[in-house]
């Protein structure tokens, strides 16, 4: 906070500390309005190319599977489950970044909270009394801080929640590519001995064992989503709230709130007396 000389009430004591009053612009959290309205933009840009790599590879291995079922009279069944397995594939890197965006805004709001706080002590507190003194403390204290630390809360439960989204997509992938690398080989295999009587049976079985999996992975996968989506739904009501804390009626467009509701004169010295050996 920038302290430029002040210059005493009229016929007051003289100023010894040199402090002056802050300007509004640099108190009322008004003029600096904290956009709510979406998360933290990923810091650069995520490297597709494992996701990428990954995919490809398990595009290749549903190939031999859908032949193969479509031997049994199952490839229309077979290419919707592939279909679903292979749609639900997702890049994890986009969360793990997400993650690190708002752990990174978490830590950018604590230590803001903690700078106004000490400016106050350190540089009004100590050096002026009167009434705008106890104004910007009651601020401080009642509503500023707060906001903070709702601010800080949304920060931390959004970048817990990526790094959970993190970790569950990228078992996804992995428990999916597992399974078709598994299944690719032993149906290769089956395809070779396709000319015996009994390779049609073995078919059968193998597509019925493919399927049960996939319908389990597939099925897992749905429960974690509709996990996420409620949890996702509880931050955005988090979110509502945030945004009626800092703007009026809780829309953006009626502009932020300003809970100082200071006098646009706040500046003039009258509203500020300095504290001296004189005047303790």
């Amino acid at each position: 906070m920038s302290t430029p000389p002040a210059q005493p009430p009229a016929g007051g004591p003289s100023n010894k500390f040199n402090v002056s009053p802050p300007s509004p612009q640099h108190v009322n959290n008004a003029s600096r309005p904290i956009a709510l309205n979406r998360p933290p933009a990923a810091v650069g840009t995520p490297s597709t190319a494992f996701h990428r790599a990954l995919l490809a590879q398990m595009r290749a291995s549903s190939h031999p599977i859908r032949y193969c079922m479509a031997m049994c009279g199952l490839g229309f069944l077979a290419s919707m489950v592939l279909l679903v397995i292979l749609a639900n594939v997702g890049n994890p890197a986009l969360f793990l970044l997400r993650r690190d965006a708002w752990k990174e805004q978490h830590g950018h709001i604590k230590g803001a909270a903690w700078d106004v706080w000490l400016s106050y002590f350190h540089q009004i507190s100590p050096n002026w009394k009167g009434h705008a003194v106890e104004t910007f403390q009651q601020y401080l204290r009642f509503n500023l801080i707060g906001m903070f630390d709702q601010l800080g809360n949304i920060s931390k439960d959004m970048s817990s929640t990526m790094h959970s989204q993190y970790k569950e997509v990228m078992e996804y992938d992995l428990a999916a590519f597992g399974l078709l690398i598994r299944n690719k080989k032993i149906f290769a295999g089956l395809a070779a001995l396709a000319h015996l009587p009994l390779t049609k049976v073995a078919l059968y079985t193998q597509s019925g064992l493919f399927l049960t999996a996939a319908g389990n992975l597939v099925k897992q996968f749905y429960d974690i989503y509709l996990s996420y989506d409620g949890t996702l739904n509880d931050l955005e009501l988090k979110m509502n709230d945030l945004r009626g804390v800092f703007y009026e009626a809780g829309r953006r467009a009626l502009g932020p709130r300003d809970e100082l509701h200071l006098s646009p004169h706040v500046g003039n010295p009258a509203y500020w007396t300095p504290i001296t050996e004189e005047t303790p």
